[in-house]
C-alpha cells in the first residue's frame, strides 16, 4: 500500500473521528493586538535571533481590513504614527483590503486603537519562495525518451485549435525575459514589487527584469509559441520574487490586488510559488481574485507533502495543481492531498529560459504543471471571455481526462488536464465557490463518505460506525469531485493564535 493512500487515509479517520472539536482539548490562547487577533501568530516568535541570541521582535506584519473599507481609510491608517504602511490594496474598485505595516506589536496597538472597528485580522508578513524545480526522475529520459513537447502531446495542445487570443496571463514570478522569440512580443513587462514597492512597468524592457530563470520558463510553458498552451494569449510580467529567489507574502497580495483593481480581462493569474502553513491574507487576496472574475492557478508544491498545509495550495478559490510525469504517475515529488484539484504534466518539461532569445531549458516541478493549467483557462476564456473563475474551472475540470493518473488514492483527484477541442458544458450561473455541504462539517463529510469502500471497512464503514452515515454504495467521478471539494474547503482557517 503506498505511503500516499495510507496518509491520506488517515487524514481521513482524523476528520471523521475524534477531531479537535470532539476531543475535549482546551483551545488554543488567542493572540490579540488591540483586540484584533493575530492569525499564525507562531510565525512571528519564530522571527531570528540577535546577535545575543535574543529573539528579535517581529516588526512586519500584514493587516486586513474589514470589507467595508475604502482607498482613503487605508491611505490614513498610519497617518500621525510610528507606523510605516508600506502597500496597500484598493477595496473602492473590488481590491483587496489590505496594508502591509512595519512597526512593533505596542505602535501596532497604537495604530489600531486610532481605527477602532476598521481592523479584520493581523498576520505576520513572512517570506514566500518559489517553488523549487526539482531534477526529472532517473526514468524520466530513459524508458521514455521524452520529447520536448511531451507535455504539450499528452494534454491534446497539437488537436486543439483555441489560441486564447484576447486573455491576459499575469504570471506572478522572478519576472519574464519579454525579448524571448518564443513570446513573439505577447509578453509585456508590467508590474514589480519586488523592492517592496509596486512599480508600474508600462512595458520598459528594464522593470519586471527576469535574472533568475524561472518566471521566463513558466511564462513560455503558459502561451509561448514553441512551448505553450495558449499560444496567442498575453503574458504579463509581475515580478513579487527578488533576484535572491524569495519574496515577502504581501508583495504577491499586492501583485493580485493590482490585476483585480487595474488589470486587463478576461485574465488568469499564474502562481508557482509559496510556502509552508496557511496565510489567511494570501486566502483574502485570492478570494478577492475570484470574486472579480480572475482566474488563480497555482502550484501544489515540491515537498512531497499534504497540499493543504502550504500557500497559497490550500486556497479554496484558488485551482491548485500537482505535477504528473510522462509515465502517467504522480511525480514522487509533488505535494498531494484534497487540496490539489488537477494534475498536469510537470517531470521533464521543456520552455524558454534567460540569456538569449533563443535559450531554453529542461525543468521539472509543480512550477511547471501549473502553467499548463493557466494557459488551459487562457484558451477557455478566449472562447469564452464573459465566463467567471467558477465557470473556468468547472470547465477545466470536466474536460480534463478523468482516471487518467495511476496509484492515486480514491478521494484525491486522479483529473489530467486536458485542452483537446471538445465541447463543454458549464452551467450559465456556475458559483465561484466551491460546493459545500450542509451540517457540521464532521458529520456531513462522514456522510458523504458512505460511499466510499477503503479496505477491511475503511472510512465508510468507521462513519457508519460512528452513526455519521448510512450504509450507502455508488463511486463515480463526480461523486469523487464532489468529496474533494468538500474535504479542501473543509481545511481549518489558521487559528488565530
Amino acid at each position: 500500500m503506498s505511503p500516499r493512500f495510507v496518509s491520506s487515509a488517515l487524514a481521513l479517520l482524523f476528520v471523521c473521528g475524534e477531531g479537535r472539536e470532539e476531543s475535549g482539548e482546551l483551545p488554543a490562547v488567542v493572540k490579540t493586538i488591540a483586540g484584533v487577533p493575530v492569525r499564525n501568530y507562531n510565525l512571528a516568535r519564530a522571527a531570528p535571533t540577535l546577535a545575543d541570541g535574543a529573539p528579535a521582535a517581529w516588526t512586519k506584519w500584514i493587516l486586513v481590513l474589514k470589507p467595508n473599507v475604502s482607498d482613503s481609510d487605508l491611505q490614513q491608517f498610519c497617518t500621525g504614527s510610528l507606523c510605516v504602511c508600506a502597500l496597500q490594496g484598493h477595496p473602492s474598485i473590488r481590491g483587496v483590503p489590505f496594508v502591509s505595516v512595519h512597526c512593533s506589536e505596542n505602535h501596532m496597538e497604537q495604530v489600531l486603537l486610532a481605527h477602532p472597528g476598521q481592523a479584520e485580522f493581523i498576520e505576520p508578513n513572512i517570506q514566500l519562495n518559489l517553488v523549487p524545480a526539482m531534477p526529472a526522475p532517473p526514468h524520466e529520459g530513459q524508458q521514455f525518451k521524452l520529447s520536448a513537447s511531451w507535455g504539450l502531446d499528452r494534454i491534446g495542445e497539437p488537436e486543439c485549435s483555441r489560441r486564447g487570443e484576447g486573455t491576459h496571463i499575469y504570471v506572478l514570478d522572478t519576472g519574464i525575459y519579454v525579448q524571448h522569440e518564443d513570446f513573439e512580443g505577447r509578453a509585456i513587462s508590467t508590474l514589480d514589487v519586488s523592492s517592496g514597492t509596486p512599480v508600474e512597468c508600462n512595458g520598459d524592457l528594464n522593470c519586471a527584469v527576469d535574472r533568475m530563470g524561472h518566471g521566463t520558463h513558466c511564462a513560455g510553458i503558459a502561451a509561448g509559441k514553441q512551448y505553450g498552451v495558449a499560444k496567442g494569449a498575453t503574458l504579463h510580467a509581475m515580478k513579487v520574487i527578488s533576484d535572491q529567489g524569495s519574496g515577502e507574502y504581501s508583495w504577491s497580495i499586492s501583485a493580485l490586488d493590482w490585476v483585480v483593481s487595474f488589470g486587463e480581462r478576461p485574465a488568469v493569474v499564474s502562481m508557482s510559488l509559496g510556502g509552508a502553513g496557511r496565510l489567511s491574507s494570501m486566502r483574502t487576496a485570492i478570494d478577492a481574485a475570484a470574486t472579480a472574475g480572475v482566474t488563480v492557478v497555482v502550484a501544489a508544491g515540491n515537498e512531497q507533502s499534504d497540499a493543504c498545509t502550504f500557500t497559497p495550495a490550500f486556497v479554496p478559490s484558488a485551482l491548485t495543481v500537482g505535477a504528473s510525469e510522462a509515465s502517467d504517475l504522480p511525480a514522487p515529488y509533488s505535494n498531494w492531498g484534497f487540496c490539489v484539484d488537477m494534475y498536469a504534466p510537470g517531470s521533464g518539461i521543456t520552455s524558454a529560459w534567460i540569456g538569449s532569445p533563443l535559450a531554453t531549458r529542461v525543468l521539472s516541478g509543480t512550477s511547471m504543471a501549473c502553467p499548463h493549467v493557466s494557459g488551459g483557462a487562457a484558451l477557455l476564456l478566449g472562447e469564452h471571455p464573459t465566463w467567471n473563475s467558477g465557470q473556468v474551472r468547472a470547465a477545466l475540470l470536466a474536460s480534463g481526462e478523468q482516471g487518467a493518473l495511476a496509484n492515486v488514492f480514491f478521494l484525491v483527484t486522479d483529473v489530467l488536464l486536458s485542452v483537446r477541442d471538445a465541447p463543454v458544458q458549464v452551467a450559465h450561473d456556475e458559483a465561484v465557490e466551491k460546493p459545500g455541504l450542509s451540517g457540521t462539517p464532521v458529520a456531513a463529510f462522514c456522510a458523504m463518505v458512505s460511499c466510499v469502500s477503503i479496505a477491511a471497512g475503511g472510512i465508510a464503514g468507521f462513519c457508519i460506525g460512528k452513526g455519521l452515515a448510512p450504509p450507502g454504495s455508488g463511486r463515480s467521478h463526480s461523486g469523487r469531485e464532489l468529496l474533494h471539494t468538500t474535504a479542501k474547503e473543509m481545511v481549518e482557517e489558521p487559528g488565530d493564535q
